[in-house]
Order: C-alpha cells, then structure tokens, then sequence
C-alpha cells in the first residue's frame, strides 16, 4: 500500500476510533453531570492536570523520538525500544513517589482547599505507572501506521470507563467513580496493547540509545510541557481566583466543547507525525501530504466547532439548566479555541517531521507568556466566560504564527492556505450563521427535541456540500 492510501487508510481508523470515543464520551460526561457535583469535576480536574503534566515528564519525548528514529538495522531499533521502555517506567516510579510526597502540599493551593484532593492525587497518580506499560506498543502500532489494530485500545477502554464509572456514580461514590473509571481504562489499554501487539520488554537497555532518543525528545518535551501549561494554566488561575465549583463548570464547558481540539488533533497527530516522518527528504510528498490532511481537518473541524455553537445550550438544558446554566457562553467561545488549535495541530508535525522541533518550543513559550499575563484581568473582568475568550484569541494569534513558520519548511503561501481551507470555512460559518437565525425564530424552546432535528438538519447539509470529498476518505479507509 502507497504512503498516501496509508495515510488514509489511518486517518479514516483512527477518526472512527475517536469519533466513537468522543460520542461516548460525551454521554457519559452529560449523565455524570447530572448525578455529581460542580466540586467533584473540579477536584477531578485538578488533580487530572497535575497527573497529566507528569505524564510528559515520565516521557521525556521519548515517544516521538521512537517514531523519527532509524536504526541501521532492526536490532538497533528493537534496543531503542527496549530501552526507551525502561527509561520510561522508570521515570513512572519516581514521580509517583513525588505525588504521594506532594500531594498534601497541593490543598491550599485553591481558593477554597479541600482535602480530598489528597487522597484522588495519591490513586490517580497511580496512572504514571500503568500507562507505562502501555507506551511502546502503542508507539510502535503509530510507526507501522498500523491504526486499524490501534483502534482496538484506543476505543473499548473508553466503555470500561463508562461502565465503571457510571454505576460507581449512581451508588453515590461521588468523586471516585470518575476516578477509578479512568485506571480502569489505563488497565485495559495496558492489556490490549500488549495482546495486540505481541510486544514485551527485554532487560537492555542502552546509554548511547538513551542519549540520542533524548537529544530528539527533548525538544518536544519541552514543547509539550509548555503548551500543556498553555492549555492548563487557565484552569490554574480558575482554582486558586474562583474555586473547585467554577473549576468543574470550566473543565465540563472545556471537554464537552472541544472536540475538535481534543480528538481531531488526536487523529492528526497520530497519524501525520509518523506518516511525514517517513517522507520527510522528499518535500513535494511532504507538502502533498500535509495540505491533504489540513483539508480533511477541516472539513471534520469545522462543522464540529459550528454545532457546539449552536447547539450549547440544548446539551445544558439536558443535564440541568438550574445547575449548570453559566456553562453555555464558555462551550461556545471554546469551540472556537478548539477550531483553531485542530487545523494548527498538524502544523505541529511539519515543525517535528520536518527536523525543526524547537519551532513548538518558540511558540509555546509567547503563549504561555501571553496567558499569563492577560489571564488575572480576564478573570476579574468576566470569570470563566472572559478566560474563553482570551483562550479563542490567543489560538487564532497562534494559527497565524504557526503558519508563517511553516512556510520557512514548506516553502508554502498564504494563498496555499486560501485554497484548501476556503471553503470548508466558508461554507460551515454561513450555515451556523444561517442556523442560528433559523433556531432563533422558528427553533421553540432549547432541549433535546430542538438538539435532535437541528443536528440532523445541520449535519445533512454540510454533507450534502461535501460528500464526494467525505465518501473519499470513507472508501480509502476502509481499504
């Protein structure tokens, strides 16, 4: 099979794979709303990104640098697996030990503390460990450009989430059933992709590997450690200026609103970094490849990021207007944060297959710089609401530097960008305009009868514009 089917052939997996999660997802999220507290998502939420930023540290890149690494032979390959493993569950163990430490030093860090971020910190924390596991079959699945098989664990540990936490919520465990549902999936993944694999460790380990995997990682380690504090700090400042309440509206406004930020630019980075890796000495391939996912991109983005808008506030009203109301303008102004960051992920891997992965760190740190100096007065101005809107403004600025960076790799234009993005764009933000006009006069009360004759309407039109171009990428997936 061609690199091009391949990619298709990927993308079309791993966009099913994410799709159902998503969906799934979703509504566990919107039933869980109902049963649990503000707090609860809040405490969740912070003790998640605490987790999540050491989960970057327990990589060190080494991930990525499996992926661009080419070994004289395959045994050389095999030892860098090996002792990418070893460095990485090693890590795991130490920053372990560090939460069980730390954890109780975290409670008066929110304006309102409370101590059960202790305990959720010390069991949640236990995901550095199990994720280890995990890591190089999943890496080696990605380099294959293998994600038919990767859908598997990528998918059904998302249903153990939902099945463990749900029932766990409806006997009253409160905060813990969004916490043991979470290691429950780790743990499948764990055993999924060692089955699907075949893949198990060896006692090698190699200082010369180790050395020249980090050399690669470490550039994007540090990248991604400052783009997670980019995409983070927000919550941060919530925590400790608002509380764990306005901290779980924020978090439940950000997951159920972002999803073409979380699992579109899901689907492009597992897919694209492997697959420009692998060209990257032939720069026409190189630009061909990545102009057609940009465009595949968007035309799942965008209609995406157009329904969140119009449809927030039916999904409010579903899980308990009274409740969580104050949640709606912040689903719409991050939808449009997580447009932007989807159609700039994959810009992402023209910096990192392209050999130029320090670019991800130049820009991560204007960001984080940007957000940290404008997120105080953007929460005494208008709380969660103006934190959104100071995150959709600072994506768009972000698309706009991305793009002018990678034109120095791709020798690309503007008018490149016109061409592939115009339409897509153009086509999605006259029907959510006109939608929402439509809504507005003849569109009754928001609820779950309007968000189901409204979404269809919507999504049959965009399809009828696009489908040549959907059904495309549905025939060269399923090959």
């Amino acid at each position: 099979m061609s690199i091009g089917k391949r990619i298709r052939s990927g993308l079309f997996w791993v966009a099913l794979a994410s799709v159902a999660t998503r969906v799934l997802g979703i509504l566990t999220r919107l039933v869980l709303a109902v049963l649990l507290t503000r707090e609860a998502f809040g405490i969740v939420a912070g003790a998640n990104l605490y987790v999540d930023a050491l989960q970057l540290i327990r990589e060190a890149g080494f991930g990525s640098a499996l992926i661009y690494f080419r070994g004289k032979d395959p045994e050389e390959e095999s030892q860098a697996e090996y002792t990418a493993f070893w460095f990485v569950l090693g890590m795991a163990f130490l920053l372990y030990l560090l939460t069980w430490w730390a954890a109780p030093f975290l409670v008066p860090f929110a304006r309102e503390p409370n101590p059960l971020i202790v305990p959720v910190l010390r069991v949640l924390g236990l995901n550095l460990i199990l994720g280890a596991f995990a890591r190089i079959p999943m890496i080696r699945l990605a380099k294959e450009l293998d994600f038919k098989r990767r859908a598997v664990p990528d998918v059904v540990p998302n249903v153990v989430n939902v099945t463990v936490s749900l029932p766990l919520a409806l006997f009253g465990l409160g905060v813990w059933s969004l916490v043991f549902g979470r290691l429950a999936a780790t743990a499948t993944r764990v055993v999924l992709a060692w089955w699907i694999t075949g893949w198990r460790p060896r006692r090698v380990f190699v200082p010369r590997l180790a050395r020249e995997l980090f050399a690669y990682g470490k550039h994007i380690v540090g990248s991604q450690l400052l783009i997670l504090g980019i995409t983070n700090v927000d919550d941060l400042f919530v925590i400790r200026l608002l509380g764990w309440a306005p901290e779980g509206v924020y978090d439940n406004a950000y997951r159920l609103s972002n999803l073409p930020a979380t699992q579109v630019t899901s689907v492009v980075n597992q897919v694209m970094f492997p697959a420009l890796a692998k060209v990257r000495e032939d720069m026409g391939v190189f630009r061909h490849v990545y102009f057609r996912a940009l465009r595949a991109v968007a035309l799942i983005a965008v209609p995406l990021a157009g329904g969140t808008i119009l449809f927030a506030p039916d999904l409010v009203t579903l899980i308990g207007w009274e409740k969580w109301h104050d949640m709606v303008r912040p689903m719409q102004l991050l939808a449009i944060y997580g447009l932007m960051r989807a159609l700039a992920a994959n810009l992402g891997n023209v910096f990192r297959g392209g050999g130029r992965p320090q670019y991800l760190t130049y820009i991560a740190i204007w960001r984080l710089t940007t957000m940290l100096l404008l997120l105080y007065p953007a929460i005494q101005w208008a709380g969660i609401v103006g934190v959104s809107l100071l995150s959709a403004g600072v994506a768009l600025v972000d698309f706009v530097i991305s793009v002018e960076l990678a034109h120095r790799i791709l020798r690309s234009t503007w008018g490149e960008y016109g061409r592939v993005l115009g339409k897509p764009v153009g086509v999605g933000s006259i029907l959510t305009v006109g939608m929402g006009f439509l809504l507005s006069q003849w569109g009754g009360e928001p609820g779950l009868v309007r968000l189901l004759w409204g979404s269809v309407l919507y999504v049959g039109i965009y399809v009828a514009v696009f489908w040549r171009e959907i059904w495309a990428m549905v025939v060269a997936g399923r090959k």
